[in-house]
């Protein structure tokens, strides 16, 4: 009878240990669910100065998010801040007409018609080219592969450089043969070149986007040339979403290409209102412009990799810059910044204690990296 008792009291513990587990792994996930969702839903009404370094500018500086860090540069040099407050490299040139591009953690730095170029990273200096012709303009990769067109008179010279300066390839073309190159943008895996050439015809004003594989596939067409297109209009900004996505931004329209060896056209949108302003996120794109809506002065539209419309926002911050990074759109200017998420949810609006010269997010959610006047700051909302 006792055995009997035992073997009872022993089955109802097998069959009351996974009920107390499931209880407990349901009780994890809703905690889960209701911290993910605080976060999602937080709004922030503060700031606190994690670190704060003091610095001296010279007249003109600019600023660049470089990786999770800041580039900071001017004609006499740049130096490269990071996320704990500290300069990790400080180099010195002199530089009057800047050519700058920045992918990712990699910045490729030149003078307009000059012929040196620098290439740099978080870490410091990682390859200088010097290039036998003038340099018209250029575009860096994430891996810090170069990209350049080059003016030698009637003729326009494109290489592609490896970050340590060799030669990768290069093409030969005309102004009667394309036109001429005012925009150039490399995909973030190095195998295609995209650039927007400006054509003259008698008084008639148009652009040709061309599209280079560097890659295997490139190698069975002349000069690399895989696919290319018309407009009877300015096609002034170019750039890679992915590495199968493309976007041209023209007087008029967006337009999208898709394909990581012969991209195609494959979604136009027409704009009837005058951009103000481009800028590039992560697998987004955001167009600014002037409105006199009752909402606020500004109207900004952000558009995805496939050329869809996700949201459209009226804002009234006289900005100078916005960034968007992991899902969080910035607006700021040199006394007040604000943040929203790219579904239009506001989670800041305020100042940051100065004169702000550039901000830039880090891989920490809204945690910045600030350059005021006088000083270099890690700031989070709070």
């Amino acid at each position: 009878m006792e055995k009997e008792k035992q073997t009872d009291e022993d089955e109802l513990k097998m069959t009351l240990q996974p009920r107390t587990l499931l209880v407990l792994a349901a009780g994890i996930l809703i905690l889960v669910v209701i911290v993910l969702y605080q976060q999602a839903n937080r709004q922030y009404s503060g700031y606190r100065d994690v670190r704060t370094t003091s610095l001296v500018l010279t007249e003109n500086t600019q600023a660049r998010r470089l990786g999770d860090s800041m580039l900071i540069y001017s004609a006499d040099g740049m130096r490269c801040m990071n996320s704990n407050g500290k300069e990790v490299w400080n180099i010195s040139f002199q530089i009057q007409n800047m050519c700058i591009d920045v992918s990712g953690s990699y910045a490729a730095v030149a003078s307009y018609g000059e012929s040196t170029i620098y290439i740099v990273n978080e870490e410091g200096l990682q390859g200088e080219i010097t290039t036998g012709y003038q340099l018209r303009t250029l575009c860096v990769s994430e891996q810090g592969t170069v990209g350049v067109v080059l003016d030698d008179d009637d003729v326009y010279w494109v290489y592609i450089y490896s970050v340590d300066g060799t030669e990768i390839a290069h093409a030969r073309t005309t102004m009667e043969q394309s036109g001429y190159p005012i925009a150039a943008a490399l995909s973030p895996n190095d195998k295609l070149l995209a650039i927007s050439y400006l054509y003259l015809d008698v008084g008639t004003v148009s652009s040709t986007v061309t599209f280079y594989n560097l890659g295997e596939v490139g190698q069975n067409y002349a000069d690399s040339y895989v696919s290319g297109y018309n407009y009877d209009e300015i096609v002034a900004r170019v750039e890679f979403l992915s590495n199968s996505v493309a976007v041209a931004v023209s007087d008029g329209s967006v337009i999208f290409y898709e394909g990581s060896e012969k991209p195609v056209a494959s979604q136009v949108n027409y704009l009837t209102d005058e951009i103000s302003a481009v800028y590039w996120g992560d697998n987004c794109i955001a167009l600014v412009f002037d409105t006199t809506g009752s909402e606020g002065n500004y109207l900004l539209r952000l558009y995805d990799t496939g050329g869809t419309l996700t949201l459209e926002t009226a804002f009234d911050l006289d900005y100078t810059d916005i960034q968007i990074d992991s899902g969080v759109i910035t607006i700021y200017n040199d006394t007040d910044c604000l943040v929203m998420t790219t579904d239009g949810r506001e989670r800041y609006s305020g100042n940051l204690g100065g004169t702000v010269l550039f901000m830039s997010p880090t891989s920490r959610n809204y945690r910045y990296n600030v350059l005021l006047e006088h000083e270099f700051k890690v700031v989070e909302l709070e």
